[in-house]
């Protein structure tokens, strides 16, 4: 074997050592955001400011560096009934409209109510399940 081929198949075997090093850092930073992802929903503030037979009014504090779009919320008696924009760092109020309030009641007594919160951050789509 002359000189030129080991040289050649020395520098591929480091070309292939390479590509799979980036290859493991793009895998690497891909379950880093996606684990960043995960925890945006952690990260925003929900707190009741005021409730009647047919509406909930809820307020959302985005803390994050980006503004945050709320898809929707729904649950059995509740819905969202558009789209809310919460620009950095800010505070909105959603008005949630509720369709019979005594069972939506009955089913937070029982730890029944299952809520279903879409949220989109840049072109990704979060959807986090809790039960009142």
């Amino acid at each position: 074997m002359n000189w030129g081929k080991i040289v050649g198949i020395i520098l591929a075997i480091i070309f292939i050592l390479l590509y799979i090093s980036t290859i493991q850092n793009s895998y690497y930073e891909g379950i880093q955001q996606i684990n960043s992802f995960s925890n945006v929903s952690n990260d925003l503030k929900f707190s009741i400011v005021s409730f009647n037979k047919s509406s909930l009014i809820v307020n959302v504090k985005n803390p994050l560096n980006i503004s945050i779009i709320i898809c929707n919320i729904s649950g059995k008696y509740l819905y969202l009934s558009k789209s809310k924009v919460i620009l950095p760092y800010s505070n909105e109020n959603l008005t949630l409209i509720i369709t019979n309030f005594s069972e939506f009641v009955n089913n937070i007594n029982a730890k029944n109510e299952t809520i279903i919160i879409k949220i989109k951050i840049l072109d990704t789509i979060i959807s986090e399940e809790t039960t009142l």
